[in-house]
């Protein structure tokens, strides 16, 4: 009987390992932000050990960014791995010589990839102009309880300021203030620390917070509690608007209609447009970065009120001859 040796198993560090820790220990970011660099980088460097790359050129970040895709990830986590590797090769050429790294790395070898951000798409179904009307009402006329004071506020403000979800989790009591004789929320935004933008608080959606914090007597600091189970923040929980919003719409009758909390967002930004209200107004009320997410709700309005398949049908099926200039056309099959 032989007598084996376990084979030792050594793993080599690649010198940028220990860089990205010290990156992100530098850099302004809220905490699940930071997770998500950290994974990517490490998966990143990863990649690199993996095939021997020591320095990487442009051409290894392509290959890369193409076996992620290979692998079947979305396009915006493609968008954000690349984001976040331009970030970090900015970084270290910056940093260069600082962090002891050789003079190949004066040469930002991202900076040339070019990383359009993926256009957004609305797949789920859209809440029309009846729906949000149904959903506001009955929720107002059906309260008895604490908790469906709670629901009607929160649904009424989710649907004329555009809030999201986690931004309803996360609104403290004093964030809800008046300013000039107008009602504010101050948001802490989507990847932000802090609550430094604000949605402007209708009267009846005042109304409607204040009939629920007079029945609160506690003194939890966020705005919108749990009633019956609670958490141990004080807060919402990350699945509290799956249960509350599909017992809702089941109050209203629009269960089996496929509709999301975030339908609301949509519906708040496609309700602006309709109105009236300009591409400029409805980014601002949604508070995007960039006016080319909010061209995705322009498009979708657009496309809604075409009527193109109709009028193909009428083109199809009339029985009278079209003339296009001097050419006679049937209806017959060209």
């Amino acid at each position: 009987m032989h007598a084996y040796k376990e084979k030792e198993v050594i793993r080599l560090t690649h010198h940028l390992e220990p860089i990205y820790d010290t990156y992100l220990a530098n850099k302004d970011l809220a905490p699940t932000s930071r997770k998500l660099y950290f994974l990517v980088l490490r998966q990143y460097v990863t990649y690199l050990e993996q095939h021997d790359i020591t320095e990487a050129r442009t051409a290894d970040i392509l290959r890369y960014r193409q076996t992620i895709r290979d692998k079947g990830f979305t396009s915006h986590y493609v968008y954000t791995q690349m984001t976040v590797i331009k970030g970090f090769y900015k970084y270290l050429r910056t940093h260069r010589r600082e962090l002891g790294l050789p003079d190949t790395y004066a040469f930002d070898v991202a900076e040339a990839i070019k990383n359009p951000h993926p256009r957004v798409r609305i797949h789920k179904r859209m809440i029309t102009l009846s729906q949000a009307k149904r959903i506001i009402l009955t929720t107002k006329e059906n309260r008895r309880y604490i908790w469906h004071y709670r629901d009607h506020a929160i649904l009424y403000l989710m649907i004329t300021t555009g809030l999201r979800s986690i931004e309803i989790r996360r609104a403290r009591r004093k964030d809800y203030v008046r300013e000039n004789g107008q009602w504010l929320l101050y948001v802490q935004g989507k990847g932000r620390p802090d609550a430094d933008e604000y949605v402007k608080v209708t009267p009846d959606v005042a109304t409607a917070i204040d009939d629920y914090l007079a029945k609160r007597q506690d003194q939890n600091p966020y705005l919108f509690i749990p009633h019956k189970n609670r958490s141990r923040s004080g807060g919402l929980s990350r699945t509290f608007f799956r249960g509350m919003f599909r017992r809702v719409l089941a109050q209203c009758g629009l269960d089996g209609l496929g509709l999301t909390p975030h339908a609301l967002r949509h519906a708040a930004a496609t309700f602006n447009l309709m109105r009236g209200g300009s591409l400029e107004a409805t980014r601002q009320l949604l508070r995007h970065r960039s006016i080319d997410t909010t061209l995705v709700y322009a498009h979708h309005l657009e496309r809604q009120s075409d009527d193109s398949e109709r009028q193909i049908e009428t083109f199809i099926l009339k029985e009278e001859a079209v003339f296009w200039g001097d050419v006679w056309a049937q209806s017959d099959d060209t």
